[in-house]
């Protein structure tokens, strides 16, 4: 039985890790296209930064729902909770206009996510999964792990190569987020599987 559990969890973060990398890095691009196409301003500001970012965490959100749904009731508004926390992440990370201040941009961007997504994604959890105050801790230290996106993606990018530089940055936040969320999705997963079954017996 434990060998059958771990191949499902194995499986079920495997989804969830290439939902986030895919849904990130696709979200990235429809998210500088409909700045742009919105606002069109130079330099890009805090406006075309929340654009951004919404439509990113939108995309991104959507594509892990696709995966939670599977197991967890009720988190229709999953995507809505990332577009927010995301958006006023990026908003944020353009107004305080950190620049090429790499350290500042990551702390900046990772703790607002961190900490805004991760309450509003937390108030879905905590209806169906035990301990759900756990996912908090797993969304900081994900989105502060994943947030060296966004200086890669400008070294990239001053080569020139734009298109490269908005793809990289969706994949690499959507995977290092993935990855360290998904754990702690997993492991949720069988805290609530396993107090359910002890109230079963407890009750009987």
């Amino acid at each position: 039985m434990n060998t059958i559990q771990s191949k499902v969890d194995r499986g079920y973060w495997l989804a969830w890790f290439l939902a986030s990398a895919i849904g990130y890095s696709l979200g990235a691009i429809l998210g500088v296209s409909a700045a742009y196409r919105l606002f069109d301003r130079d330099p890009f500001d805090a406006v075309m930064g929340f654009t951004l970012g919404a439509m990113m965490g939108a995309t991104g959100g959507y594509f892990q729902w696709v995966v939670l749904r599977e197991r967890v009731a009720g988190a229709g508004l999953w995507w809505l909770a990332s577009a927010l926390g995301f958006g006023l992440a990026m908003g944020a990370n353009e107004a305080a206009n950190t620049g090429e201040n790499y350290a500042s941009t990551v702390v900046l961007l990772g703790s607002v996510f961190g900490v805004v997504g991760g309450i509003l994604q937390w108030l879905i959890l905590r209806r169906n999964l035990a301990r759900a105050g756990w996912w908090l801790l797993a969304n900081f230290l994900g989105s502060l792990v994943s947030a060296i996106a966004l200086p890669i993606a400008a070294i990239i990018g001053e080569s020139g190569n734009w298109a490269l530089a908005i793809t990289t940055f969706g994949l690499v936040f959507g995977a290092g987020n993935g990855a360290i969320t998904g754990t702690m999705l997993v492991w949720l997963l069988r805290q609530s599987h396993t107090g359910y079954i002890e109230d079963l017996a407890t009750a009987n």
